[in-house]
């Protein structure tokens, strides 16, 4: 049975995740900015890491998807270690000019002898899968309008909106289609066969669906009565706020893009000539930005995690710590054994400093499809403000080709906290390695912190508390908040694991490791 499906655009798109995945750390050779000495004995120390399970809420999670970005549309109804994951998509979609018409210039083709409205579909750029996308598990995509009386979605097009925002929506379905990853890719004939498409989500307008878009296609670009929807932006936008679309039942979730050309508002209407039908289609779209006479396009994808049917330990919890990729979870990290006057952090030239991370398989069916993240990240908890709980950039360690600075702070917010480049992830490390216990396949995580470590030997850099997890990008408000959203190397919402910690009695421990030499 088919488990976990990627098209090749997604899968292309994951190749740097494969490619990273093979670079594996050599952990018996230096930091990449150490020089080797010669003649001195090199030792290793393996350090316990006690780890506590955390969750991301609605206030601390600082995910921001951009409309440009990929966005998540799907239905986990049975992970039986994180529960159910319901991630719905808000949009609207808008003509590229004003005042706009779809036949003749000057107005429409309402109204014009033998043409008229046949049909409309909501369509989404299909992208990729994850989860339990087996032919025979398909679900339900549903549609439905976004209430009138919500005037802040129609509004205010340019709003970057978090996860967890949800417009007011109004009841009645406008249409479904019952989809699963094969029939996406597929390919579908359009307008009587003239046409073709595949990797897209099509949703026909049926009923109320089929009335509401017979109403925007009568709209024209008159200066009064009730159908100058077409005049202007800001009236076409009284005409129709947007759509919900939402996925019932299944077991796996979809990525789609809505700003490819493929996600759209399809009109097909029909001409008649000599008692012969022709279609013809046109389609409004969501514009990220400003395009012509006509403002951005609202949009937002709400995301919701429900622990409650899964294992998932409470929060505080020390045993195994389970990490989900934003928005999501994350596990509290402390190493007492670095702290000041231990005799780990004396008398030393740290070759390699090197957090490993290890999943703790079940076995479990679902862990073929469930997969993990491909990246863990980890920063500190910045001990200059207590409440609200800050945290920051790990220093010295994300990038050996070029400076940055954590407390930035204390020169200037709008100094950068970040290496330029962003993140070199194969110094920094985290992708996710597979590996066999002899038993189960499992993934370990490996993150480079050997620098943060000898400034802990050399300088007493403090020993602060650390927070793992797998973000889709991140920022810190004391950086001047969303100016510096860093997009980092995992797929929004994919991906789950389970890791050990240093309380296991198996051989999947979470630990750090120092290979050094005696000064």
């Amino acid at each position: 049975m088919q488990k976990r499906f990627l098209p090749t655009a997604f899968l292309a798109a994951l190749l740097l995740v494969i490619g990273y995945s093979c670079t594996k750390f050599d952990t018996t050779t230096q930091g990449a900015d150490l020089v080797t000495v010669d003649n001195i004995n090199t030792f290793a120390d393996t350090l316990d890491v006690i780890a506590t399970q955390g969750v991301f809420t609605n206030v601390d999670d600082s995910t921001i998807l951009k409309k440009s970005e990929n966005h998540v549309i799907g239905n986990i109804t049975n992970d039986p270690q994180f529960g159910t994951t319901d991630a719905r998509i808000y949009v609207q979609f808008k003509p590229t000019f004003y005042p706009f018409d779809f036949g003749n210039i000057g107005d429409t083709v309402r109204g014009i002898p033998n043409t008229g409205f046949d049909s409309a579909f909501i369509c989404l750029s299909y992208r990729g899968a994850w989860g339990d996308t087996a032919s025979a598990n398909t679900q339900r995509f549903e549609v439905r309008a976004i209430d009138l009386l919500d005037l802040d979605f129609r509004s205010k097009t340019d709003t970057l909106r978090r996860l967890n925002y949800q417009p007011m929506v109004n009841s009645t379905l406008l249409g479904f289609a019952n989809l699963n990853a094969q029939t996406i890719v597929s390919k579908k004939r359009l307008v009587y066969g003239k046409d073709s498409v595949d990797n897209q989500i099509r949703i026909p307008l049926t009923g109320a669906g089929a009335t509401l878009a017979a109403s925007l296609y009568a709209q024209d670009s008159t200066s009064g009565g009730i159908n100058y929807g077409f005049k202007n932006d800001s009236l076409f936008r009284t005409k129709t706020y947007g759509f919900e679309i939402k996925v019932v039942g299944g077991n796996a979730v979809y990525y789609v893009n809505l700003a490819d050309a493929k996600t759209r508002l399809e009109f097909q209407y029909f001409k008649k000539k000599n008692g012969i039908k022709d279609t013809a289609i046109y389609s409004f779209q969501m514009y990220p930005q400003a395009t012509g006479s006509a403002l951005a396009s609202s949009s937002a994808n709400y995301i919701k995690r429900n622990y409650t049917t899964g294992t998932i330990p409470p929060i505080g919890a020390t045993n195994d710590v389970y990490i989900q990729t934003a928005p999501g979870t994350f596990a509290n990290l402390k190493i007492p054994e670095l702290n000041p006057g231990s005799p780990k952090v004396t008398n030393r030239i740290v070759h390699r400093a090197y957090l490993i991370v290890e999943q703790n398989p079940s076995g479990a069916p679902s862990e073929l499809y469930f997969t993990p993240p491909p990246y863990l990240y980890l920063d500190l908890k910045d001990t200059s403000l207590v409440v609200p709980q800050r945290y920051k950039p790990i220093p010295f360690d994300l990038s050996n080709r070029v400076g940055y600075n954590p407390d930035a702070t204390g020169i200037s917010p709008l100094y950068h906290p970040y290496p330029a480049d962003n993140i070199d992830i194969n110094n920094f490390g985290g992708a996710a390695l597979k590996r066999f216990d002899g038993a189960n396949t499992f993934y370990r995580y490996e993150i480079n912190i050997t620098r943060y470590v000898q400034n802990m030997v050399t300088n007493g850099y403090k020993n602060h508390d650390l927070r793992l997890y797998a973000p889709f990008n991140y920022f810190y408000p004391q950086y001047e908040g969303a100016k510096y959203v860093i997009p980092f190397y995992n797929p929004l919402a994919l991906g789950r694991v389970k890791v050990g910690t240093s309380t296991n009695t198996n051989n999947h421990k979470m630990k750090l490791v120092i290979v050094y030499s005696k000064i």
